[in-house]
Parts: structure tokens; C-alpha cells; sequence
């Protein structure tokens, strides 16, 4: 039977929520992708629950979470705060974390805040190692995030871009349409917006992660789809490099299904 329960920590209005689903006696912090919530880890519980209690989260501006719509960044000095607290509380020593896409970054900078306590870093398709170039143009200069915010109510501007990138054929089109699913609702575009744009200093320092994991012979495993057109093993190379005792996992999939992939594997594994 499944047991869950539902909790919070809240620190200056803002309120990070997360689920609980009981299990063995080890514990994984999990952070999930774009558009998604804490509920998209329930198939991974599914497959370690006999071994790991699960702390699903539910990541700022997703789910049930309480975040302020404004431009204030989320830098890794705030999420330590919560996490501090939420360990307190949680009464949690030692744990493994998985990210999956952006919530890579979440798993990332955790391990990066806590290299004593990270048993096992798993990162599936994660956002956070490499910035692409559309990234840094939409969120960093203050003219671009104006323009950008101007698309939640009238994506003219996004239209006639994708337009003009399918007709040029500068992307692929999976990744066009993978953009478009995203963009196609204006709930989806304010959520695109404000996680964009507030997380534009969330990112990991590669080196001092990578010297951590090294020091601590952290176990890290890499997860990538082979048809993944969004990050593929290319994407994730700047920190690969810098732990030679990684594991590179490759599974016969794409994107959107990678959880599913890696829920499976890791069945197999335990």
C-alpha cells in the first residue's frame, strides 16, 4: 500500500513542497523536470521501495510550491537554507539525490551544499552543466527578459522565431516541437518564464562539485537516452570529464520517457 504524506518548509513567504513515500530504510531526495511535479517520482518509488524512502519535491513555480511571480534569483545560499532545514526537520544524516533535466541542478548544487552527507549523485539528462546560448539570451540581459516576458500573453516573438529556426532548419525539429509543448499555453509560459528567469544564477560550480565527488569517492551516475535530442552525452561532458570514476548509463530512449527507462533500470540494479 502506498504511503504518502505531504509536507512543507517555509522560510520568508516562500513555501517548497514535497511528498514522502515510505519505504526501506535509505533515503533519495528527488527533483524533477520542467513542467512536471513531485508525482513524476512515483514510478522510481515503484522500483527501490523495498530499499529507499522517497522525498519528492516539488521545485519552484511546479506543483503545489509557493514562490513569489517576480525577478528575484534563487541562488544556492537560499536552497541551502531550505535544505538545511528540511534535513532538521526530516531528521536525514545521509542521502542519495536524483535530478532529472533541469531539476539536474537541484541535485547538483544539493550534493555540491552537502558533500558529506551525498551517499550516490544520479543525474538524469541534466540541465545546469552546459548553458545554451538561447538561455543566456532570454533571461541575462534586461531588454531580452522584458521581450521575453512580453510572450506570455502574445507569443508573437516565440512563433516567429520557431518559424524562422524550422525554415533555416538551424534545430532539429524534435527539439522545435519539444520547445513548442512547452510554450503552448500561457500558464506553461509564465512557468517557463519565472523558472527561467529566477533560476539564472542556480547553477553548480562544475570544479569544486567535481573535486567533492573526487575527494569523497561520491558514487555518480549519469543517465542519457540515446534518442534524447534535448541533452544528450555531449551536453553533459563538462563535468563527465572531471569524474573519472563515473558511471555513463545510456538507455534506449528519448526525453519525455527517460524516468520511465531509469525507474526500470534501476529495478534491475537493486
Amino acid at each position: 500500500m502506498l504511503s504518502e504524506t505531504h509536507r512543507n518548509i517555509t522560510i520568508n513567504h516562500h513555501s517548497l513542497n514535497y511528498t514522502i513515500w515510505n519505504g526501506g530504510k535509505n533515503v533519495i531526495l528527488c527533483f524533477h523536470g520542467f513542467g512536471l511535479d513531485h508525482s513524476s517520482y512515483k514510478i522510481v518509488w515503484e522500483s527501490l521501495k523495498e530499499t529507499h524512502t522517497i522525498y519528492s519535491f516539488d521545485l519552484p513555480y511546479h506543483g503545489t510550491s509557493q514562490f513569489p511571480k517576480n525577478e528575484q534569483t534563487l541562488l544556492p545560499k537560499h536552497w541551502l537554507e531550505f535544505m538545511e532545514k528540511f534535513l532538521m526537520v526530516e531528521g536525514i544524516d545521509r542521502f542519495e539525490a536524483i535530478g532529472y533535466s533541469m531539476g539536474g541542478k537541484y541535485a547538483m548544487i544539493t550534493a555540491e551544499l552537502f558533500p558529506d552527507k551525498i551517499k550516490h549523485l544520479h543525474l538524469i539528462a541534466p540541465d545546469g552543466i552546459t548553458t545554451h546560448f538561447s538561455y543566456r539570451f532570454s533571461t541575462y540581459p534586461f531588454l531580452f527578459r522584458k521581450l521575453f516576458k512580453t510572450q506570455i500573453k502574445n507569443p508573437w516573438f516565440f512563433k516567429a522565431l520557431v518559424k524562422s529556426l524550422r525554415t533555416l532548419r538551424i534545430m532539429n525539429n524534435y527539439s522545435l516541437r519539444f520547445a513548442e509543448s512547452q510554450m503552448d499555453t500561457e500558464f506553461k509560459r509564465s512557468q517557463v518564464y519565472y523558472s527561467w528567469v529566477n533560476l539564472r544564477h542556480f547553477l553548480p560550480n562544475l570544479k569544486l562539485l567535481a573535486a567533492q565527488i573526487n575527494d569523497h569517492q561520491t558514487p555518480t551516475t549519469f543517465y542519457i537516452g540515446k534518442h534524447d535530442k534535448v541533452i544528450d552525452s555531449k551536453t553533459i561532458e563538462p563535468l563527465h570529464k572531471l569524474l573519472p570514476d563515473s558511471e555513463l548509463v545510456m538507455l534506449e530512449s528519448g526525453h519525455s520517457n527517460l524516468l520511465t527507462s531509469v525507474a526500470k533500470h534501476l529495478e534491475t540494479k537493486n
